[in-house]
This record gives C-alpha cells, sequence and structure tokens, in this order.
C-alpha cells in the first residue's frame, strides 16, 4: 500500500472496488438506511482476521466498503488500526468458503 493509503485506511474504509469481483454479487447492500433496497435479498459476508475476530459485514453500494462502523467495534477499521498498517504493506483477502473469508496482513519487506 502507498503512504497515503495508511491514513485513509485506518480513518476512513478501505475500498473494495478493485476486488469487488471476489465477493458475491448479493453481498452489496444499499448505500445507507434511506435509499430503496436493493433488488435481490441481501446476504452479508464473515471476515475472519489474523488478530482472533471476526466481523460480519456487507458492502456499502456507491462507496464499494464493508459497511462502516465504529473503530471500537470488530470491523475493516478496527483491523486496520489494530494491525499497525505501514507503507508497502499488502491486505491478503482468502476465500475460505462461499460467505467466509480470512484477512491477513503481508508486511512489506525491510531492507536490512
Amino acid at each position: 500500500m502507498r503512504k497515503e493509503d495508511v491514513w485513509t485506511f485506518t480513518q476512513r474504509n478501505v475500498s473494495l472496488w478493485d476486488i469487488l469481483d471476489f465477493f458475491p454479487p448479493d453481498a452489496v447492500g444499499p448505500r445507507g438506511p434511506g435509499d430503496p433496497p436493493r433488488p435481490y435479498d441481501v446476504k452479508p459476508l464473515t471476515v475472519e482476521t489474523d488478530l482472533g475476530w471476526s466481523f460480519e459485514s456487507d458492502i456499502q453500494f456507491g462507496s464499494w466498503v464493508f459497511r462502516p462502523r465504529s473503530p471500537r467495534q470488530p470491523g475493516m477499521m478496527k483491523w486496520c488500526r489494530e494491525r499497525g498498517l505501514e507503507e508497502g504493506d499488502v491486505l491478503v483477502f482468502e476465500r475460505l468458503a462461499d460467505r467466509r473469508y480470512r484477512l491477513r496482513l503481508e508486511k512489506a519487506a525491510t531492507n536490512t
């Protein structure tokens, strides 16, 4: 990841746009509670993290991020903050089952 991504990922959210096809289409939910429902039943995903906890979420339509929540609650922002992201790190999503994924971090190689 780029240096500017570290701030975005820890203070805002992680865009899933570039890997959206990796997730089932029915995991995309409405943008917000005031928006019309999607033309299908939205089914959330479970993301198991390398920090030993998991979270359940859909993907927010239009923003293409896991549903935002407080960084104190299990979710993408909490993982990004607790994981200690740095420039050059890589976020890795692995499909475990139909609606289950693992999220882990590959640390950037250090020049020693």
